[in-house]
This record gives structure tokens, sequence and C-alpha cells, in this order.
């Protein structure tokens, strides 16, 4: 389907452009659908820094956690078919999980970061270790809760991904990345533009990403990173030395379900389409409708002991609704899910509104919640619809 000339489109485009204007981005691809139908398909800009080629609809971004909101939505196809319940220990389908306290970790609490697994090691080496997956799964597989499970909650960065990807292999003898691809990708006609590992044959499409420059010395001072003490929690969830490289073909190619999916924005759209239309979309459905209150349902919105605020979780999402006073990309309803990446990237379903927005970029921002570019785009959205409030 391709989205005609409207004029919301138009402005989406021409606020895309302005951006780029500005310098705060390179290229962007904007998506949106809204009861069923595509309203946005906007891309601007160029692939990389390095790399003048204009982005096209089907150039795919390297979107960091947007991903654990496909590997969630995979896990809660299989929970729709009876073949993963979330009230159930996570050990009931993976018993080398429950090793050293683990036993009780549900897989509703597993995946709303209440499991207290979110470190990664201490090493460099030890980390580059974990990008092959059956290592991972064993790291998981011996970690120790940093809490009595369920008693707190703490972003699981990276190593979510390996806990949402181990609960489905050891449930249905199938890996994520093969979920990922025969339950969503296929079906939304979209499997070209949603990897979690990139397979051979798509370099040509990979856009490049502007991490940002290292601060100066005064600039690192005055950071608020500089106030946290360096045995936070938040330095092990995402530690300084973890040495990936998310523009290597190493990285990119590696499964990590937290971390490294590459997507274009209309895969990614189209997927929150479907579950911002009762789990379907243009007569293709993936996932019950009855299912969607349940895999959206609030866990837990206590003070995140590695984000250092309240977030609202549901089970493998974030939540909308404003957090400390503040609006956020993901709108003003509680009820919207989705999952925004380090950077600036964000894809999220609204079903109140019928709604689905995905922002894909490559030059990264200080955030990890779509602060920046991708707040003014979805806000300019749900504006023009009237939908924001």
């Amino acid at each position: 389907m391709t989205t005609t000339e409207t004029a919301l489109n138009t402005k989406v485009r021409d606020l895309l452009l302005d951006q780029i204007a500005r310098g705060v981005q390179i290229g962007t691809q904007v998506c949106a659908y809204q009861n069923g139908e595509e309203i946005v398909n906007v891309c601007a800009g160029q692939m990389g820094p390095e790399d003048s080629r204009p982005v096209q609809p089907d150039t795919i971004f390297s979107s960091f956690s947007t991903t654990k909101g496909v590997a969630a939505t995979a896990l809660h196809i299989l929970a729709d078919r009876g073949l993963i319940e979330y009230e159930q220990p996570v050990s009931k389908y993976w018993k080398e999980f429950g090793a050293n306290g683990k036993e009780r970790v549900t897989v509703a609490q597993a995946m709303s970061h209440q499991g207290g697994l979110h470190a990664m090691p201490p090493t460099t080496e030890a980390c580059l270790d974990l990008l092959n997956w059956d290592n991972a799964l064993r790291y998981i597989e011996t970690g120790t809760p940093a809490w009595e499970p369920g008693t707190a909650t703490g972003y699981h960065a990276v190593t979510y991904g390996w806990i949402a990807g181990g609960i489905i292999q050891h449930a249905t003898g199938r890996h994520i990345r093969d979920v990922i691809a025969e339950e969503i990708a296929t079906p939304l006609g979209i499997a070209g533009e949603m990897f979690v590992g990139i397979p051979d044959g798509v370099e040509d499409r990979l856009a490049s990403l502007k991490t940002q420059d290292p601060p100066s010395a005064e600039e690192a001072a005055r950071s608020p990173f500089a106030q946290i003490p360096k045995d936070h929690d938040f330095f092990k969830a995402m530690p300084a030395h973890m040495g990936y490289n998310f523009n290597s073909m190493e990285v990119r190619k590696a499964c990590l379900p937290a971390a490294n999916g590459h997507f274009s924005a209309r895969a990614l759209a189209r997927m929150y389409g479907a579950l911002a239309n009762g789990g379907e979309i243009e007569g293709i459905r993936i996932i019950s409708k009855e299912r969607i209150p349940l895999m959206s349902t609030i866990q837990v919105e206590t003070p995140d002991r590695v984000l250092m605020m309240p977030m609202r979780k549901s089970i493998g999402y974030f939540n909308g609704g404003n957090i400390m006073g503040m609006k956020t990309a993901n709108g003003p309803r509680t009820t919207t899910f989705g999952h925004a990446g380090a950077g600036g990237s964000i894809a999220f379903a609204d079903p109140e509104a019928g709604l689905s927005i995905a922002v894909t970029i490559n030059r990264m921002f200080s955030g990890l919640q779509g602060e920046g570019p991708a707040f003014e785009i979805c806000e300019l959205i749900r504006d023009e619809l009237g939908v924001n409030a």
C-alpha cells in the first residue's frame, strides 16, 4: 500500500527536512497507521554521515532498544497460542534458568525488568563473547538476581533480549529470530525490512549511525552522568566497556533481541498498526483481539533502579502517559505501548486512537525514550490527528 500525498504527509516531510537543516538529524524514516490504514510514509536525508545516498523506504536502520518491542510481540504471539503463560515461572519452560535464586521468576516479571538480571559482564572480552547466542543463554542461566525478583525493577538494557529469546526457544524449540520472521515479518509483507541479526545480502540497504561526539572534559564534568556513582546499576546494565560497535558487521549479524534489530519505519509501524487495530491489518491477523489488553497491562511503575525514574512497564513494552509530569514520545495514554531505542528511534501502538507511529533515525540523540527529534515527529502527528489529549 502506498500513502498518497496528503497534508499530514507533507507536514511530516517538512519537519524532517527542517530537522536535517538544523543538524539534529541526518536521515530519517517515519511511518504511521490509523485504523489499519497507512497515513504517513516519509523518508528524508542520507543513509549515513559518510554515505550520501538518499534514505529510501526500504532502508534498514539499527534501532537499539526499539528491538525489545518486536521481541515482546513474538513472545505474545506464542502466548496467544497457549504455548507460554505469563504467570508461570520461566523455569517451567527453561529449567536451567531456575538456578541461583531464579526458580520463582515468572514470565511476566522477567519480561517487565523485575528479575534483577540487568548486569553485563565486567570485561569487554566477556561482553563480546555474548555475541554468541549459546554463550548468552548460558550467561542468563548462571546469573544471580541483584534483588529478590518481583520486589524491584531495573532496566535490562541488553540482557532482556536473551531472556525473551531463551523463554521462546525453550518453550517452543524455535529461535526468536525465526519466530519474528515467520510470525510477524512474513505474514505482514515486511520480510525484507525486519531483522534481529541481519542476513547476508542486505548490506547495501543499511543505514550507518552517527554516534554522539565525545564530550570535552568540561562537558563531561557538567553531565548528569558524572554525578552517578561508578558502581551504580546504570553502568552495570550499560557499561562503557561493552565494546559493541553497532555499525560493525560482527554486531549487526549477531542476534541481540534487546538492542540490534534492523528495521524500516514502515515495518515497525505495520506491526504496531496491527496491534493498534485489534491484532490485524488489511485482513492479516497476527494475534487475537483479546490478547492486546493482556500483553499491554502495566506490571510495574515504580522507580527504575537503572534508569533512576519511574517507568510504566507492561510485559515487554514501555507504556505511555506523562512521566514525572513530563510528556513522552509515546503520548498521553497509559494504554499506549511500544519501545524506544537509545539514540532516538521509537515505535508504538496506541489502541485507543487506533494509531501506530514508527521513527527510525541515524544521528543518535542523547536519550532512551524517544526524546528530541522523534518526540517532535510523534507530537506533530498526534496534534494533526487531534488525538494528543
